[in-house]
């Protein structure tokens, strides 16, 4: 990972920053994306001790806000002339239906059309890196169904953890998508499952609701972030899993997610939601490669 720049959300504490701190020993460049500057300016100095290559960069946003997200952006095409790893770690569960600045379910906001966004915006960033990698953090917590569709942000009903699942659904659904569409290019893009971690995450929940994640983090199931932060070293720096796009990975291990995460159909209809939600043009002007067939023309094909 010598000299390699790897940008991380949510890097200030649990997988985020152990990650960081593993990939700046091993040489990484670390740019560590925080929402609270006391809390940055820590891990950004934890990891400075641990790198064996140039100093980490802390840039402050908050990613559930998409203003935040297209500021950030610009921020790092100020600053870095490529991206060789983009790792979409931020995330966050919240016991009642919240909405952002910007009118979108916190949930779904947070986990997943902030990777959507912000993978978008700096994927000309990851072309100029010779193999540029994706990782999105994924969780085994991810069903859905067809009609969760017309629900995605907790309309019609909300339940704190029902949104959680779908908002990594959705995760792994764009992984896999956003892979297809850059299957021509020297760009990778999977998604990790850390498996059950001892973090922060949930400490911010109130109520009843605030005991699912406080009794779950009690059981020797849980495991240190340390071990969580394995996988996702692993697929943002191994050399043997080069050119490997499209996997779900469980223990530094291809593995399996639920049969429909691989529905095509949901996947354009996802797309285009996404589209739509944060207000970028059609998709196959900014990912595909020109010499690439559209996405309807894609879905046409397989079909």
């Amino acid at each position: 990972m010598k000299d390699k720049i790897v940008l991380i959300t949510g890097a200030n504490s649990g997988i985020g920053l152990m990650t960081g701190l593993r990939l700046a020993e091993l040489g990484a460049e670390i740019v560590l994306v925080c929402r609270d500057p006391v809390r940055g300016a820590e891990a950004q100095r934890r990891i400075a001790t641990a790198a064996t290559g140039k100093p980490p960069t802390l840039l402050l946003a908050d990613v559930s806000s998409q203003s935040s997200i297209r500021t950030l952006a610009a921020e790092v095409h100020g600053r870095f002339p490529q991206l060789d790893v983009l790792i979409n770690n931020a995330g966050g569960i919240f016991a009642r239906r919240e909405l952002t600045v910007d009118g979108i379910e916190r949930t779904f906001a947070t986990n997943y059309l902030a990777p959507f966004l912000l993978t978008h915006l700096v994927l000309d960033l990851l072309r100029a890196s010779p193999a540029g990698r994706v990782v999105n953090i994924a969780s085994a917590l991810h069903g859905a169904s067809r009609n969760d569709l017309d629900n995605l942000q907790g309309e019609k009903h909300f339940n704190f953890m029902q949104a959680y699942k779908l908002s990594k659904f959705s995760v792994i659904v764009f992984t896999y998508e956003l892979a297809r569409r850059l299957a021509s290019t020297q760009i990778t893009v999977n998604c990790v499952e850390p498996g059950p971690t001892k973090t922060r995450f949930g400490d911010n929940m109130t109520g009843l609701p605030s005991l699912f994640p406080s009794v779950m983090k009690r059981l020797p199931l849980f495991r240190p972030p340390e071990i969580g932060a394995r996988t996702p070293i692993y697929v943002a720096s191994s050399p043997d899993i080069e050119g490997s796009s499209g996997k779900y990975y469980l223990k530094c291990k291809p593995a399996h997610s639920k049969p429909i995460t691989r529905d095509i159909d949901m996947a354009a209809r996802l797309w285009a939601m996404s589209e739509r939600l944060t207000g970028l043009r059609d998709g196959t002007q900014t990912v595909l490669p020109k010499s690439a067939p559209a996405l309807g023309a894609r879905f046409k094909q397989a079909s």
